[in-house]
Order: C-alpha cells, then sequence, then structure tokens
C-alpha cells in the first residue's frame, strides 16, 4: 500500500464520547496590569496553541487570548461544526464576557472570517474591537475560485500539501494525519460554503496581511478587504507563503502593535 493510502484511511470523523462543555477561550498570556486583550483566531485545522510563541513576543501590557474551535485541543471530544455562522455564534457570547479591556481581534486563514464576523457580532451588542486583523484571508463577499473540502481523500490531502499546511512532525506520524484530516475538512467547509451578508458596514479598523508567495490567496482578493471597511483600512503583504505570519512573526507583531498605538479616529 502507498504511503500516502495509508494516511488517508478513516477519512470520517471519529465518535466523539459524551464531554463536558469547555471553554472556548485559552488564556495563553496572563499580565499583570493588562490594558488591551489579544484575541488569535486560529486557521483551519488547528488550535490556539499555534500562537503559543507570541506570549513572549508581545509588549508586557498585552493579554493575548486564544479562541479553541470544536474538536481540537481542550474541545476534542467536541464535533467540529461544517457551519461558520453556527461557529461563531458558539463563540461570541463568552468572548463578550472577557471584554472587560480594550480588545482587539487577529484571524489568520479561517480565522481571519471568524473574527470577521464575531467582530461584527459584538459590534452590533455595542462592543466594539480596537482592530481586526485578517490574515492570508480573501475579502469574504468574494467566492472562493478553488474550493477543496469537497475533493475526494486524495486530492484533498495533495491540496493541503501544496499550502504547507502540514508540520514536518505531523507528516511522519499517519495516526496524526488521519486525525487532522476530517477536522481540516469540516473546517474548509465552513468556509468555503458561508456566505456573508453585507447590509451594513463595518464598525472597526481592518488590516489586511498577506504573503506575496500565497498559491491559494491573491494580493488582489486580499485587497478586496477594503470594501467591507466601514472605516480605517490598511493592507500589508509580507514575504513568504500561505503561512508566512510564522517566519514573519517579529514584523506581523511589530506592525499590529504600531496599529493599536494610534489613536482610535
Amino acid at each position: 500500500m502507498h504511503v500516502l493510502d495509508a494516511k488517508l484511511r478513516s477519512p470520517e470523523i471519529p465518535a466523539r464520547k459524551e464531554h463536558t462543555r469547555v471553554s472556548a477561550i485559552s488564556v495563553i498570556r496572563r499580565v499583570a496590569l493588562p490594558k488591551l486583550r489579544l484575541f488569535c483566531f486560529p486557521y483551519a485545522g488547528a488550535g490556539p496553541s499555534v500562537y503559543r510563541d507570541w506570549a513572549t513576543a508581545l509588549p508586557e501590557h498585552v493579554e493575548l487570548a486564544g479562541v479553541v474551535y470544536p474538536g481540537r485541543e481542550s474541545r476534542a471530544n467536541e464535533r467540529p461544526l461544517t457551519n461558520l455562522a453556527a461557529l461563531v455564534g458558539t463563540l461570541v457570547d463568552e468572548i463578550g464576557g472577557l471584554l472587560d479591556l480594550p480588545f482587539a481581534f487577529f484571524g489568520h486563514s479561517m480565522g481571519a472570517y471568524v473574527a470577521f464576523e464575531a467582530a461584527r457580532s459584538l459590534s452590533m451588542r455595542g462592543l466594539r474591537p480596537e482592530h481586526v486583523f485578517v490574515s492570508a484571508a480573501g475579502a469574504p463577499h468574494l467566492p472562493e475560485p478553488n474550493p477543496v473540502h469537497a475533493l475526494d481523500p486524495r486530492a484533498f490531502f495533495e491540496a493541503l500539501l501544496r499550502l504547507n499546511g502540514f508540520p514536518a512532525e505531523v507528516l511522519r506520524n499517519a495516526e496524526l494525519v488521519r486525525y487532522a484530516l476530517p477536522i481540516l475538512r469540516a473546517d474548509l467547509k465552513a468556509c468555503e460554503t458561508h456566505r456573508f451578508d453585507f447590509d451594513r458596514p463595518s464598525l472597526f479598523p481592518i488590516t489586511a496581511y498577506g504573503g506575496r508567495s500565497d498559491p491559494r490567496v491573491s494580493h488582489e482578493r486580499i485587497a478586496a478587504w477594503r470594501a467591507t471597511a466601514g472605516v480605517e483600512f490598511a493592507l500589508r503583504m509580507f514575504d513568504g507563503d500561505h503561512f508566512f505570519f510564522r517566519p514573519q512573526q517579529d514584523a506581523v507583531l511589530s506592525d499590529m502593535m504600531n496599529r493599536l498605538s494610534e489613536p482610535r479616529r
């Protein structure tokens, strides 16, 4: 049997055990005197641990919180959701209970869409973020030109490989790959089938980030986020592929902190 065939067996989401609901927010970094709480929304298939290296790189006044989607990390016993609106609905109440400080959102790829919709929902309650940073994601009103969630298992896996989406240690472990694939498929279905309703402009500043060598998201699709911004909008491109924010961590965080330090208009 080809090694790829072994990794792609059992493509269905495994049955989940009955569980007690756990928090959708993981506080990655607490600080003594926080002045800002930064919520980070992971990309498809990932959990908040992908942002753990940010804990030592942020200014001392910034508290870091990661959002946990169903089906991974502390919520591994929950079934992943394939509807993005439903996913956002499970998050906003809990996030809303942690907004005793000025706050900002950062979302990468799938996380950009979840962050954006959560910010819009909270803004309707009068809870407006200082800034929303959307990374490696085409503007939400544009259809995905190359959807992958419905591909057969081999084509789906190969599409993910082209994005450089699997760490080397995961690729070496067939069991981890089999576990990750149904979660990734559910997440991508949520993104690729969601229809964004632009009945109102966003009430918060938006900065869109992209990788110059991203094979999935073009500069033009990232720049199109401008149409969603009811107030301020900025665009910045970085060297790198779909996961440019990893090698460009210092540059991304520096840009974010500079924008968050600017007076709010």
